[in-house]
């Protein structure tokens, strides 16, 4: 054993060439030795891996991978092709605008080339099923079929003698269970952030499906927690950072509570992940992309936006100093606690998009003056300067979206508009004819709309809105600033005074830290107050102050009905549930003065 095996007893490199022989020569000497089928496949895994590299090593040189795909690869994604191969399961988690999709294209060709893979299986945002089959034609020979349809529809796609097949997330979970997705050789996941939450059908079936070879693309591996990262390893090495409870012992902070405070050790689990998770910033590439410019124009409110922004600001904070009382919300107060942020969030654009019905906003007049700042009312498609500048708009919300449409068809401007109700193939044809028609200066986008889009031929995006979560501003902008574009991004947020968006400028960075901590060599340890609603309350809370918005005498009323003490009143001997009942009711009674009379009648004859 010796000549296989170190002093602790680990297989030695070489001797995984030879472990057959090592298995016919202890037989020899004693029939009963077992190898497990663990231990044997683990075997034939690094076996074939030293294979892999060697044929990826010797073979494929820079002027090899020129010959992979019908178009020459930048050396980052060369770099990018050698290592998704060499690894088998791999992720690759370069940001958004690097060229993911050419590179998976490629680590799939090479690995079909050298016979590792017969079959690929993509799966994709349904939205995404037509641009990938777009990519494959464009960039190599072989054929690809979008799986779709009815159930039988798809089983006969799946059985097909393409090489490529596409299918999206939405039917996974059907078709693992009908079986028909049951094992490929190479599965390729292409945003892949969508399956963070572990536990979710789509997940737990995607995990089902067997394949020798992983390839998992996504520009954001980590947005809100570190959890996430764990789930999306798991779905290439399922021992690499398991088990769970150990990874949340070792790397999660938690408070006496049970719930998550921060994380720590986080340069560890780069280490952990490092050999089969590639990440590259624009930053750190050899590649001189455009310059980006980021501007906040801070716009104003009409009265009426200010007025509607106010109470709802003041229902949330009821709320916030309610939680903060009681340590807890009920699912009804959490679900309005969410309702009345986005219904700010809403307003600071216009209160149309509230009701449909009045319309006072601000926003839509500095849109159309950028848009006229940008030459987009001009008949000449380019000017002096050069080619003519066109432009992208984002916006959360389709009504915002669609106001602005509004405006630019009394204008006669002509504009191509993206939501999320625009069929796929669709989507590609319009993105399409705004990067190839120079008379088309304007598209118009809903974040829905806007995933998987390419839009280098733009230069200028405006953020109508700002999103709650800045991993998705950044996919906005990465839209634009990727590889092809060939002029500076300008980057205009427009933020609306004295609101939540502006609040949320200074707010929500814990996200971006975690992300560098893990994937860009950050702060090795980030802390945040608490998890999800508590997080959130207590961001709030610090913004808007300990006691919100109740007045005095609506606070001493509130004190009174729900037992606690104050200087005015001694604590009153209460039942915690009639307490808790107390406390709701009074909560839903302040800003009606009769129904806190009758309220204050009928705790009394309760």
């Amino acid at each position: 054993a010796s000549r296989y095996f170190d002093d602790l007893g680990n297989l030695r490199p070489e001797a995984f060439e030879t472990f057959g022989e090592f298995l016919h020569e202890a037989k020899m000497l004693d029939d009963s030795v077992r190898c497990y089928k663990d231990a044997f496949d683990f075997v034939l895994e690094r076996r074939e891996l030293l294979l892999r590299q060697r044929v990826v090593g010797q073979r494929y040189g820079d002027d090899a991978m020129d010959g992979l795909l019908h178009t020459s690869l930048y050396p980052y994604q060369k770099e990018g092709v050698r290592f998704a191969a060499m690894a088998g399961r791999a992720i690759l988690a370069d940001e958004m605008g690097l060229g993911k999709t050419v590179q998976a294209l490629a680590t799939a060709e090479l690995l079909r080339r050298e016979h590792f893979v017969g079959q690929v299986l993509i799966l994709c945002p349904s939205t995404l099923r037509y641009q990938w089959k777009r990519e494959l034609e464009r960039f190599t020979d072989a054929t690809a079929i979008v799986v779709e349809g009815s159930a039988e529809a798809r089983a006969r796609s799946m059985e097909a003698e393409a090489p490529y097949k596409i299918a999206s997330y939405g039917s996974v979970a059907q078709d693992v269970r009908a079986g028909i997705m049951q094992g490929v050789d190479m599965l390729i996941l292409d945003e892949v952030q969508r399956l963070k939450n572990w536990n979710t059908q789509m997940a737990r079936a995607v995990r089902q499906i067997e394949s020798r070879y992983a390839l998992i693309l996504s520009g954001t591996p980590l947005e809100n927690r570190l959890e996430d990262l764990y789930s999306i390893v798991e779905l290439v090495d399922q021992f690499r950072l398991a088990p769970y409870y150990r990874f949340r012992n070792r790397y999660c902070v938690t408070d006496e509570t049970g719930r998550t405070v921060g994380y720590q050790n986080l340069s560890e689990v780069a280490e952990r992940v490092r050999l089969l998770l590639l990440r590259r910033r624009k930053s750190d590439v050899a590649l001189e992309l455009p310059e980006r410019i980021d501007k906040n124009l801070f716009v104003p409110m009409t009265e009426e936006q200010t007025e509607a922004h106010q109470a709802f600001r003041t229902q949330a904070a009821r709320l916030v100093a309610k939680w903060k009382r009681q340590h807890y919300l009920s699912e009804a107060d959490r679900k309005l606690l969410l309702l009345t942020l986005a219904q700010m969030r809403m307003v600071c654009d216009s209160t149309f998009v509230l009701d449909e019905h009045s319309r006072h906003d601000t926003k839509v007049e500095e849109t159309m003056s950028i848009l006229d700042e940008c030459g987009v009312f001009t008949t000449d498609a380019a000017t002096a300067a050069g080619p003519a500048v066109k432009v992208v708009v984002f916006s959360q919300w389709e009504r915002m979206t669609r106001l602005i449409a509004q405006e630019l068809d009394q204008s006669g401007v002509e504009y191509i508009y993206i939501h999320g109700d625009v069929p796929a193939r669709e989507r590609a044809e319009r993105v399409e004819t705004f990067s190839l028609d120079p008379q088309i200066r304007v598209l118009l986008s809903t974040d829905t709309g806007s995933t998987g889009l390419n839009l280098q031929v733009a230069s200028v995006i405006v953020n109508v809105d700002l999103p709650w979560n800045p991993a998705v501003l950044e996919q906005r902008v990465g839209r634009l600033h990727r590889i092809g574009q060939q002029r500076g991004v300008e980057v205009i947020n427009l933020i609306a005074t004295g609101t939540i968006e502006e609040e949320m400028l200074s707010r929500l960075r814990f996200k971006t830290s975690l992300f560098e901590g893990v994937l860009d060599g950050g702060d090795d340890a980030v802390f945040l107050s608490t998890e999800h609603f508590d997080e959130l309350l207590t961001t709030l809370q610090e913004e808007w102050g300990e006691v919100g918005a109740f007045g005095s005498e609506e606070r001493k009323e509130l004190i009174a009905c729900s037992g606690e003490s104050s200087e005015e009143n001694e604590t009153v001997d209460v039942p915690p549930l009639l307490r808790r009942l107390a406390a709701d009711l009074a909560e839903l009674c302040l800003a009606d003065e009769a129904t806190r009379t009758r309220a204050a009648h009928l705790f009394s004859s309760f």
